[in-house]
């Protein structure tokens, strides 16, 4: 026996179903179109001011009009998992994502936009950092941060440099003092390097060796010498609060 929908509940789907998607779902029978368009307007005019304020590159690239047609793809096709509006950019890159018929690249910078936003607000638990810094032998302590890899260079993208080609980008996006979003273009040792760092705390000198080893070097004391400018000039660019001693 097949269970129907109480009358509101039929009605409620319907309205919802009409403002998500009006080109495919008419709206409700005895609701005035001026009231109904008041509704509809509200509803995606909201997303698309929430959205638009996270990606201003992707905009550009693709324009008023194909930004706008994508913002409505993502209201009428995409069901969000969370109802709050501050995560609504998220949920965003999740559906793009999804999409097989935009590049790549777009989506890759999406990503990227959407960091900077995610950096910003991102909580830091960090230990007492030691009174001076000894990056080799202490625990180097991370800002707020992402590290990232792209199959797109997504850092350098606009409406004048769309990208034609594949090229393999690092970068590290970061929160300094002055809670500033920065980003630095990594070389891949330096990437390797932040993320042995990032997976586990370890010395820098422990992480050091352990990328020597995976580099092949037997003696890493030319990597060592190496990492330890690295870290040094990392930490003047605010990349790390400091240090702290293993326990």
């Amino acid at each position: 026996m097949t269970d129907v929908l109480p009358d509101f509940q039929q009605y409620q789907m319907a309205f919802t179903a009409h403002i998500r998607n009006p080109a495919l779902h008419g709206k409700p029978a005895n609701v005035p179109e001026k009231r109904m368009a008041v509704y509809r307007d509200a509803i995606f005019n909201n997303f698309l001011t929430t959205v638009s304020a996270c990606f201003p590159v992707c905009q550009q690239v693709l324009g008023a009009r194909g930004w706008k047609t994508l913002v409505r793809r993502f209201v009428a096709e995409y069901a969000a998992k969370t109802p709050i509006f501050k995560d609504i950019p998220f949920e965003f890159v999740q559906f793009l994502g999804r999409l097989e018929d935009i590049p790549v690249y777009l989506t890759e910078l999406a990503h990227y936009e959407w960091v900077e936003l995610e950096v910003t607000h991102q909580l830091t638990q960090t230990q007492p950092c030691i009174a001076v810094p000894d990056f080799l032998n202490e625990v180097p302590q991370f800002s707020a941060h992402q590290l990232l890899a792209y199959a797109y260079p997504v850092h350098q993208i606009s409406k004048k440099n769309i990208p034609r080609e594949k090229t393999t980008t690092y970068l590290l996006v970061y929160r300094n003092a002055a809670f500033s979003v920065k980003f630095i273009a990594l070389n891949p040792v330096t990437y390797r390097l932040l993320s042995l760092l990032k997976a586990q705390p370890l010395p820098g000198r422990q992480a050091l060796k352990l990328l020597a080893t995976e580099l092949g070097q037997s003696d890493p004391t030319a990597i060592l010498q190496f990492g330890h400018e690295i870290l040094l000039d990392l930490a003047r660019q605010e990349v790390f609060m400091g240090t702290s001693k293993m326990v």
